[in-house]
């Protein structure tokens, strides 16, 4: 009969065997995999983020809507600039036996001011036809110079300017839309990309498992050799190593799936295969997270959906304001004065001006009849409507963060907690199953054991890993909801706009 250090004499050999069997295994699957056409490449988790703000549709489509909210804001801000027109115009009128041939140059400026006025000079140089009995054309030129300004509905800096301020929190609001955007897709790769090395990492758990499960039954092999162990127990090895073949199995599984999100994440080519240079290490991850009431505090300077809800509201009680202005009477002022010069020659003419008059007229409508108003005082009602439920929406969200930053900060400390627990569980589960592999060495303790101590492990383990995974999501989640991911990455806003977009 063997003695137990005969068996570990035999152990080691069987497991040096095993080894070297796994290595040749191992040269022959890279050898393999460098003569197809695979590309394998090294991925960070910061070039994982890289990779996507670059190739992800879904930002491109944000960046092509951004071009256009561009575009339209250069749009508003023309409102105050000066509008040139330049015309021609001909015509041929017949009066009596006499006719008159008239053509010309027409030109325009039109200025409005943010007042809700504005300038406009008008200029129109004309050929009357031919002149006295002699034959010479006679020209003439005429420029009038007007302002108009409503004292009443349609006055005012408030109402003038309006549009143009509209236009321009719209573009922080669609700024703010863009960094929600990059957020969003910034806190997907991150995920994945540990959902991945969680993977490779689930699959060497159960490559591991696979092996003392192989180990475990030669020794069961030896046992029943010396007669230490029935034959009839070493079924029980045997069926645990077919089911931890099928974990074996299932963890490959899952690490291509989690390859595909990621390629489909980064939108790459399918046979592409990763060496992921980051682990699963939650040593980095700061012990002082901030508390409750500072998390408020930051996610109400920092996040774009509060402070989008706070822009929106600007412009709804704008609106009230310009409501409440279209209710007025409609009056305006209007002030013009007229040049006239006539001459044989174009230059002459308008070298030639003189004034023909002076205006000023104060124009009032009224709307009146049943109902006449009525228009007017819908839309301000529905203003007023609209700043309430603005209000109350922005209030609700208020509310929203108050509780969703007491939960993400939570979820972290309770993360944490977990991680400290999982990794003792798994250190008591490794030393359980080390002494029952001993004691079974000894003949102390039954295979049925063994095998359900070493699923103790394997589950520990995953526990740990699990725990270490909920822990960096958590994170995620809390940068996330303070709206502080950007600063954690360090990415810049008009860099992945402009820079990635001409790429």
């Amino acid at each position: 009969m063997l003695n137990s250090s005969s068996i570990s004499r035999a152990c080691l050999v069987l497991a040096f065997a095993m080894l070297l069997n796994g290595s040749l295994h191992a040269q022959d699957t890279a050898q393999d995999a460098a003569s197809s056409d695979v590309r394998t490449i090294d991925l960070t988790l910061e070039g994982t983020i890289e990779l996507a703000l670059r190739n992800s549709r879904m930002l491109t489509n944000q960046r092509l809507s951004r071009a256009l909210q561009r575009y339209s804001l250069r749009v508003a801000e023309n409102e105050f600039r000066p509008r040139f027109t330049v015309g021609a115009f001909g015509a041929n009128n017949e009066v009596g036996k006499a006719t008159t041939e008239t053509s010309g140059l027409s030109s325009g400026v039109r200025l409005r001011v943010p007042t809700g006025g504005e300038f406009a000079l008008t200029s129109r140089a004309e050929n009357f036809g031919l002149g006295g009995g002699e034959g010479i054309s006679t020209h003439g030129s005429n420029v009038n110079l007007t302002f108009s300004q409503p004292l009443l509905r349609g006055g005012g800096l408030e109402v003038g300017s309006a549009n143009l301020r509209n236009a321009r929190t719209s573009e922080e609001i669609n700024v703010l839309a863009f960094k929600s955007a990059i957020i969003s897709l910034t806190s997907q790769a991150v995920q994945t990309y540990w959902s991945y090395v969680q993977a490779g990492d689930r699959l060497e758990i159960a490559t591991r498992s696979l092996e003392r499960g192989r180990e475990l039954l030669e020794i069961n092999k030896l046992l029943v050799q010396t007669g230490r162990m029935a034959a009839r127990d070493v079924v029980q090895a045997e069926a645990d190593i077919a089911r931890r073949e099928l974990s074996v199995i299932t963890a490959e599984g899952a690490l291509d799936g989690a390859r595909m999100n990621l390629i489909d994440l980064l939108d790459i080519d399918s046979d592409t295969y990763f060496v992921l240079t980051d682990t699963l290490s939650v040593d980095e991850v700061s012990e002082s997270t901030p508390d409750v009431d500072a998390g408020i505090e930051i996610a109400f300077k920092r996040r774009s959906d509060y402070l989008s809800a706070l822009l929106s509201l600007s412009i709804t009680e704008r609106g009230v304001a310009i409501a409440k202005n279209s209710r007025l009477w409609d009056l305006s002022l209007t002030l013009g004065t007229g040049f006239r010069g006539d001459g044989n020659a174009l230059v002459g003419a308008a070298g030639n001006l003189d004034r023909t008059g002076r205006s000023v007229s104060l124009d009032l409508n009224v709307p009146v009849g049943r109902g006449a108003s009525d228009p007017a005082k819908l839309a301000y009602q529905s203003a007023v409507v609209a700043v309430e439920v603005a209000r109350n929406n922005l209030e609700d969200l208020r509310q929203r963060i108050n509780i969703e930053v007491r939960n993400a900060v939570r979820n972290v400390d309770i993360a944490r907690r977990g991680v400290v627990l999982a990794e003792t569980a798994r250190e008591f589960a490794g030393q359980k199953a080390e002494v029952e592999r001993g004691k079974l060495s000894l003949g102390l303790t039954t295979n049925f054991q063994l095998v359900a101590f070493e699923n103790d492990l394997v589950r520990a383990e995953n526990a740990e890993l699990d725990a270490r995974v909920n822990l960096l999501n958590a994170v995620i989640g809390l940068e996330r909801t303070l709206g502080t991911t950007l600063d954690r990455w360090q990415i810049d806003v008009e860099r992945v706009e402009f820079e990635y977009a001409r790429e």
